[in-house]
């Protein structure tokens, strides 16, 4: 579970941008404290140079003084001043044989290095090195120097006040680190969905609107002129969608007016005709036959009528209670002679009561014109079965068949107008009932899905909100 959700925030742009905002913050930072850092450590090993610098001053000072009878005494009343655990002092000649040295119980595994010596011997006025000294905590800063001549001191400091600093320092490090990370990602994240939810508001609105809220407008309060520009074309963009959507609503009534009239005229004619003609007559072949054309041409022009008002929104989707089960009812009694004629039998598993919120006459076709086809395709000896369950909050209602099924390149297209699959399928029809129920089910904010096998039956799932 917690995977899915990853996956799916990190396709949001608000995600994008918050891991951009942290990764960058985070990046400054390191880089803002590890230049603190090595300021901190240059400063402190200047400071701990320039006292080991002094020192050596100073004990080449009494060493100038005391002569060269007791440098020993010297050098340990200096080593004891600090600490004999803290600092020690070590008189050498240019090669490196000790003269004098202060205690150095505490300093055994400190060496002399003959590349300080030779470096001094170069007149070089004095040689640092840094020292690990196993059993110590912390390391050894340690200086040559020149205290006379063909005298060298190397005298050695533990730094460990100063290293306190810098491992109190780099402790501090990590729990700042995710302090503030943590706090850039919470603000970052914050920003964007502040910068975004413009857009957000803009997604709901349209995601309304194809559900069939044609009255809705994106309403904005936002401070971003970018947004405020979005919001604002968004709203042109559906003013003139609704002003096409009634032109269309009058384009469609003046066509049905246009076109149902002359029709119903011919019909009158032929059923005028009809009645004078003599039984056996051609004419009355003729104008029986017209009738029926005219009846074909007006039930056509009425179903194309009703998909273009369904697909487009203008017959709306009402705010009635409906109750499916009842419709369902009303269906099989409809068609239970055509079954029981056909060999068919009819099997209704759907509950007493199941109700949604829509348009009922539009509920009713879609549900009679997916039980006529299940009827219709389906030969004597077989069944159809009518069941429904309640899903993720949404109802879904199957009508299966053990009919002749549908080619699986036929899928894809038969919800589309006027469309005809293989001659099997092709019975008597305008191909308009599917693309109906369909658009009922998309104004209801809902679905169709199919799935079938040649020879064995299809199912036809409505998909709709509670």
């Amino acid at each position: 579970m917690f995977s899915r959700i990853i996956h799916k925030l990190r396709h949001k742009l608000a995600f994008r941008l918050t891991l951009w905002y942290t990764l960058v913050f985070t990046a400054s930072l390191l880089g803002m404290l590890l230049i603190f850092y090595i300021t901190i450590t240059n400063d402190i090993k200047k400071h701990i140079d320039q006292s080991l610098l002094d020192d050596l001053y100073e004990v080449a000072a009494t060493l100038a003084l005391v002569g060269t009878d007791s440098p020993r005494k010297a050098l340990q009343i200096e080593a004891e001043s600090d600490g004999i655990d803290r600092i020690f002092l070590r008189l050498l000649d240019p090669a490196g044989k000790v003269i004098a040295t202060s205690d150095m119980k505490y300093w055994k595994n400190v060496g002399i290095n003959k590349s300080a010596l030779n470096q001094i011997d170069r007149e070089v006025p004095h040689v640092f090195e840094t020292l690990v000294i196993p059993g110590r905590p912390d390391k050894i800063r340690v200086v040559y120097g020149i205290v006379k001549p063909g005298r060298i001191l190397q005298m050695g400091i533990s730094a460990e006040q100063e290293n306190r600093v810098i491992n109190a320092f780099e402790a501090l490090m990590t729990p700042i680190m995710i302090f503030f990370v943590l706090f850039s990602a919470v603000i970052g994240w914050f920003m964007a969905n502040r910068a975004l939810s413009g857009v957000e508001e803009v997604t709901k609105t349209a995601l309304d609107i194809s559900a069939g809220a044609f009255n809705r407008r994106v309403h904005i309060q936002s401070k971003s002129d970018e947004i405020e520009l979005l919001a604002k074309t968004f709203n042109r963009m559906l003013d003139h969608i609704n002003d096409l959507m009634r032109g269309l609503k009058e384009v469609t009534d003046n066509i049905a007016h246009d076109l149902k009239t002359p029709i119903t005229r011919m019909r009158v004619a032929a059923e005028t005709q009809l009645g004078k003609a003599k039984n056996g007559d051609d004419s009355q072949e003729l104008a029986a036959g017209m009738i029926e054309e005219c009846d074909n041409l007006l039930q056509m022009i009425d179903t194309m009528l009703m998909i273009s008002k369904e697909e487009s929104g203008i017959s709306g989707r009402g705010e009635k209670k409906v109750d499916l089960s009842q419709i369902i009812r009303d269906a099989f009694e409809l068609f239970s002679p055509l079954a029981e004629e056909k060999g068919v039998r009819l099997l209704n598993h759907v509950p007493d009561r199941l109700e949604t919120m829509g348009d009922a006459a539009g509920l009713q076709r879609m549900i009679i014109n997916l039980l006529e086809n299940a009827i219709k395709y389906t030969p004597a000896g077989g069944m159809v079965t009518v069941s429904s369950f309640v899903e993720n909050g949404r109802i879904k209602i199957a009508f299966s068949d053990t009919g002749i099924g549908i080619a699986e390149e036929d899928i894809p297209h038969i919800f589309k107008r006027l469309y005809r699959c293989d001659r099997s399928r092709s019975q008597q029809g305008f191909g308009l009932g599917l693309s109906l129920a369909l658009a009922v089910a998309h104004a209801h904010g809902g679905d169709i899905t199919v799935v079938s096998r040649p020879g064995k039956g299809s199912t036809f799932t409505v998909i709709l909100s509670r």
